[in-house]
């Protein structure tokens, strides 16, 4: 049964005595309580089932998680390096047993080159697309790629560069290295860098080789002049503007060098025997047509080359670097072992080697990644439905705990309202007793001991 519950209530005077005591009793408020205890407990309980459940969920999905990041991770090297290699395999054509032949040719390339493997499989694409015949691919791209590493450049551009030097002047194809060579060591002789003049050499090694400009020539212009006249960029505008010149004489070109008696016309380097004869032999026709005719040599320069570029360029070639241009022809005869030196240098790095490993390690899982990469989407899958799965379980058990704490709400709400309900009371009998201090109040002080002694009765 139900205890009584009793408020009581003080009146005090300023003295701290007691003038009255009213008590006020609640039925029942115990048992509501009580109550309230009893479904807080049980929600306490629910709620720490519910974090022990979610714990275990949090784990389950994290090894759901893990399980599918590994499958990813073993299968994220094999795919980019199948990829590239289908790409390649879109200019190369082949199916079956030939594909994963070729496959494994780049692969056991990249376990000494320290490029990724896709980055080798992209370069063999632009090997294929310059044209380079069959039976050199593989030989052309471990080339390329030991140059792009030595003399630190982009790969494509160094297979475009080197193939572009062959065609334009009718080499073989196996004397890429050589040619390689050459572009390292005018990287190394001027201001200039290997893809520097990757980008540039295209643009002026038809005209130079046309004119009959030697490959070792074209180097040494660029390794004398650059930082000099320009940049490396500039410098090929300028030597462009010259080679023009011949190319395509101006009328008043043709005229100042039949004044003079000298030939100038797309023959003429090759009729002196090359660009650096050719140079030499026109200074000393400017200078003697000079001192003849009292005109400056650079007028009769401009006269025969019109541009301010071609201007630049002769003027550094014939004058101040005249000695430093023959030099650098002669170093191009010997640049045989550049790029070697070059590539065991940027090998032996840190990074090369951190780069070499992970190709190596990478041929060795490959089986491993070919399983990965067929079985990672259905992993995901799993992944991805099974932590649904579990989040929905998750959702139905905490919308429970949500019920019984709405139930324990009510209750709540329930026990609330019977305390207003005392409250009530309690302030109905102080209002009582508030009417009846303001009679005692103003009564005499006798009256007041009277009262005081009638309340103790």
């Amino acid at each position: 049964m139900a205890k009584a519950v009793e408020f009581r209530i003080n009146i005090k005077s300023e003295d701290g005595g007691v003038l009255k005591r009213l008590t006020v009793e609640a039925d029942g408020l115990d048992d509501i309580l009580s109550e309230v205890g009893n479904t807080a407990v049980a929600t306490g309980n629910r709620l720490r089932e519910m974090a022990d459940k979610s714990l275990v969920f949090d784990t389950a999905v994290r090894s759901i998680r893990d399980l599918s990041d590994m499958v990813g991770g073993l299968a994220e090297p094999f795919d980019s390096f199948e990829t590239a290699m289908r790409s390649a395999n879109t200019m190369a054509g082949k199916s079956g047993d030939e594909f994963e032949a070729l496959t494994g040719q780049i692969t056991e390339l990249s376990k000494n080159i320290p490029l990724a493997r896709e980055e080798l499989a992209n370069g063999l694409y632009q090997v294929i697309s310059n044209g380079v015949p069959e039976d050199n691919w593989v030989e052309f791209l471990n080339k390329s790629s030991r140059s792009a590493v030595g003399g630190i450049a982009d790969l494509g551009e160094t297979v475009t560069v080197t193939s572009t030097l062959i065609k334009n002047y009718g080499l073989e194809w196996d004397q890429a290295g050589n040619i390689q060579d050459k572009i390292q060591m005018t990287a190394k002789n001027g201001v200039t860098s290997f893809e520097q003049l990757a980008q540039a050499l295209p643009r002026v090694s038809g005209s130079a080789s046309q004119l009959g400009v030697s490959m070792d020539e074209l180097m040494a212009v660029f390794a004398t002049t650059t930082g000099v006249t320009g940049d490396t960029a500039e410098v090929s505008t300028q030597l462009a503007a010259v080679l023009n010149s011949l190319i395509k004489p101006s009328a008043e070109a043709t005229k100042a060098a039949n004044e003079m008696g000298i030939g100038f016309n797309a023959a003429s380097i090759q009729a002196a025997g090359g660009l650096e004869n050719f140079l030499l032999g026109l200074d000393a026709s400017i200078q003697e047509y000079s001192a003849k005719t009292g005109q400056l040599s650079q007028t009769i320069y401009g006269q025969l080359f019109g541009s301010a570029e071609a201007m630049r360029l002769l003027g550094s070639l014939t004058g101040e670097q005249k000695e430093k241009f023959s030099q650098n022809i002669g170093a191009m005869a010997n640049s045989a072992g550049e790029i070697d030196a070059a590539f065991d240098n940027m090998a032996s790095t840190g990074e090369s080697l951190r780069q070499t490993l992970a190709n190596q390690m990478h041929a060795m899982v490959d089986w491993a990644g070919s399983i990965a990469s067929t079985s990672a989407p259905y992993v995901e899958w799993i992944a991805n439905s099974g932590i649904a799965l579990m989040s929905m379980v998750q959702l139905s058990g905490g919308i429970k705990t949500v019920v019984a704490g709405l139930k324990a709400v009510k209750v709540a709400t329930l026990a609330q309202a019977a305390a207003a309900k005392v409250v009530a009371v309690a302030s109905n009998i102080w209002k009582v007793a508030q009417i009846a201090l303001n009679f005692v109040l103003s009564a005499n002080p006798i009256g007041i001991v009277v009262m005081a002694i009638a309340a103790l009765v």
